[in-house]
């Protein structure tokens, strides 16, 4: 992943810290997970959509909200 700079504000910044401590990792380490799973999602396994509930769609099913 590209290297860059990501402004949070301090009150997200204070459960970033948390969560990362809870976790035994720094807060820049936890933020750079959560921006990886992040994209991770957008480019997920189309194949895995098949798994979720009823009602929940994945993110290639533009037709399923009547957008598409």
């Amino acid at each position: 992943m590209d290297e860059g700079t990501v402004s949070v504000p301090d009150e997200q910044y204070e459960r970033l810290a948390a969560l990362a401590a809870a976790r035994g990792v720094s807060p820049e380490t936890q933020l750079a997970r959560l921006i990886d799973d992040a994209y991770e999602g957008l480019d997920g396994d189309p194949d895995r959509v098949d798994g979720l509930p009823l009602g929940v769609y994945g993110a290639g099913d533009e037709e399923a909200d009547g957008s598409g």
